[in-house]
């Protein structure tokens, strides 16, 4: 009888152990939530990484340019310039060329759910040379994708303009 009890006792202890150790599931409900994504805040910082590209263009950097340009980035142009290194080499004019200037401004950004991947789309204006030589001046429209990377940066992997309408 001292035994059966002991046994009772001792199955009764095991299931109440058990009950108290939360399954997979009854853990993931009571851990805590993820942490809000800003999106807000990743909107601005959107905005600011697509003006420090502009600056960079501008400043004629093409250390800063290339800085801000993800190693999968395509870029819309001329030709298709597929990868950072194809991006900065179908750049290079505007940051060699004298008579060439591009400049432009974001006026909207907007960021996924998730935080990791957003879009700005703005405005520019290119001032070069038509093909007969004669100073030209065009605008236009972009869009811009932007990757957010593991260190919080932002960086560009797509890029595309309208064609432009020449200015008179």
């Amino acid at each position: 009888m001292k035994r059966a009890a002991l046994v009772a006792l001792l199955a009764l202890a095991s299931s109440l152990a058990q009950a108290q150790t939360p399954t997979d599931a009854q853990a993931q409900i009571r851990a805590p939530a993820p942490a809000a994504i800003d999106l807000e805040s990743a909107k601005r910082a959107i905005r600011i990484a697509d003006l420090e590209l502009a600056r960079a263009v501008a400043d004629r950097s093409l250390q800063s340019f290339v800085a801000l340009v993800d190693d999968d980035a395509i870029f819309f142009g001329k030709d298709v310039a597929r990868g950072r290194n194809a991006v900065s080499k179908a750049w290079l004019p505007f940051f060699t060329d004298r008579s060439l200037f591009l400049k432009w401004h974001p006026t909207q950004a907007e960021v996924s759910s998730s935080g990791d991947l957003g879009y700005s789309i703005g405005e520019y204006e290119r001032i070069g040379k038509d093909p007969s030589g004669y100073p030209a001046t065009v605008t236009g429209n972009y869009v811009s994708i932007w990757r957010k990377q593991s260190d919080g940066r932002w960086k560009i992997v797509l890029d595309i303009g309208t064609p432009g309408t020449p200015k008179p």
